[in-house]
């Protein structure tokens, strides 16, 4: 026998579990119910319905079933279409959804019905939607957590590399990269208002003027009531410090931080600038609480102006705010070098400072983070169809069901709310038994995710004892 110092694992033995076979029908994902039954008891599903294409086939019994399915799989974390033949396999899925779930080929079917009408009318659906979330986080978050008054809109492209050859829209980009193209906007909440597929090789920013106008819209009454009020704030990288851009903000009444392009001469001014010119920036208690966690200083960093006069309007003049922070050099001390970076704005600078107008920018770093997540939760890496309007289709149907589980992330935890993984693991995949009893579906599931299903029900608004008529999901 061998002695417990010389044993590696110092005598652990894990406990002996024997297996038992079960006629009850078990769930994995009890809690994917409570989430669609969020969506469908709201306003919007009538909304989402109206933007499908109509199917009549017994196999698919009707489009918004078929779309409500596709949320589902989406919303559950599934990879492809194939996966939501997995659907069939789950004794509370066939009831829930009121019958047997198609194959993956209806899904594929369903997706390439879409035609350039249906694609349009789904991305409007996405903006009401967006606004509609807004409108029920400003009621149901805490002062501190809710949205503000003026939304924040971020614009950015992102690339999906595919590996097909006769996938439509596929070509290679400015890095030599196969596949396709896609813009979205997301405010500062994380929800997505519009999103727009496009082939491979556009440029960057293009449709970025369509996807703002739409998003800015809903907001022209706003700008009506006071026409030299500002109704939102929009952000973008230098992709879209072009004139049609900086046009729809201007025209749609909304103030605008934008990367400014290396083809404004604003780095010749660096060199005119006196010491006196630049302001330095103002660290926050909380600024300083990082860095001493990661046992740093801030580094130096100040702020000047020059202002720019367009060559597309001469008449004009947009200041273009320049930031310089010494970065230091991560092998020799002491030394390093500084790094600039400009934005150009519509912001009046006398009543907003340098800095604040800086910091205001510095918002969109989270619309890396939504795409991020859109492509690591979601697989919005790759698309899965051979058809363009398909993948376009199934792009906007992604970041609604984005849009869901963002909703449902910001009124569990508004201060620090969950990404995608997190939120499955804790409302999604839940273990339940389905059980059928008295002519009534019942699914059961642990007293605290119950108690926190009632909890999050009377949060958004509903009452904790609406059951289904197919299916409980509490």
């Amino acid at each position: 026998m061998m002695l417990k110092e010389q044993d590696p694992k110092q005598g652990f033995k894990l406990g002996k579990i024997k297996l038992a076979v079960t006629k009850d029908h078990l769930v994995s994902a009890g809690g994917l119910g409570m989430i669609i039954e969020l969506f469908d008891q709201s306003p919007l599903s009538r909304e989402f319905a109206k933007c499908l294409p109509e199917r009549k086939s017994n196999n698919s019994l009707g489009a918004y079933r078929m779309g409500l399915m596709l949320l589902a799989s989406l919303i559950h974390g599934d990879d492809c279409l194939d996966d939501i033949e997995d659907f069939a396999d789950n004794p509370s899925a066939a009831a829930f959804f009121g019958g047997k779930v198609p194959v993956a080929k209806t899904f594929g079917d369903f997706l390439r019905d879409f035609d350039e009408a249906k694609i349009q009318e789904l991305n409007q659906f996405l903006t009401s939607m967006g606004y509609e979330i807004r409108k029920h986080l400003k009621l149901a978050l805490p002062e501190d957590n809710a949205p503000k008054e003026k939304p924040h809109f971020s614009v950015d492209s992102t690339f999906h590399e595919q590996h097909g050859n006769k996938i439509e829209g596929c070509a290679f980009n400015y890095e030599s990269r196969w596949g396709l193209n896609s813009e979205v906007v997301f405010d500062e909440m994380g929800i997505a208002y519009a999103g727009i597929l496009e082939s491979g090789n556009t440029k960057p920013g293009t449709d970025g003027p369509k996807l703002l106008e739409q998003v800015l819209q809903p907001l022209r009454g706003e700008k009506l009531k006071v026409p030299s009020a500002k109704v939102a704030h929009v952000s973008g990288d230098s992709a879209y410090g072009y004139e049609e851009f900086i046009r729809v903000c201007q025209s749609q009444g909304a103030s605008f931080t934008i990367a400014a392009r290396k083809n404004i001469p604003w780095f010749d001014q660096i060199e005119k600038f006196v010491d006196s010119d630049w302001t330095e920036w103002k660290y926050s208690a909380r600024d300083f609480d990082k860095w001493n966690k990661k046992k740093k200083s801030p580094p130096p960093r100040y702020l000047t102006r020059w202002h720019w006069h367009p060559s597309w309007a001469p008449q004009l003049m947009f200041p273009i705010l320049i930031k310089k922070e010494w970065k230091a050099d991560d092998v020799f001390t002491d030394s390093g070098s500084w790094h600039y970076h400009a934005v150009i704005t519509n912001e009046d600078l006398t009543r907003h400072s340098h800095q604040e107008i800086f910091e205001r920018y510095l918002v969109r770093s989270n619309m890396e983070n939504f795409i991020k997540e859109a492509k690591m939760n979601f697989d919005a890496y790759h698309l899965p169809c051979l058809k363009f309007n398909a993948n376009h289709a199934f792009l906007l149907l992604l970041l609604i069901a984005f849009n869901i589980l963002r909703w449902v992330s910001l009124v569990h935890k508004p201060d620090k709310p969950f990404y995608a993984k997190k939120l499955r693991k804790k409302f999604i995949f839940q273990a339940a038994k389905f059980v059928s009893h008295a002519k009534q579906l019942w699914l059961k599931v642990s007293k605290k995710f119950k108690q926190e299903v009632d909890r999050f029900k009377e949060a958004w608004g509903l009452q904790p004892a609406i059951v289904s008529h197919r299916c409980s999901s509490a």
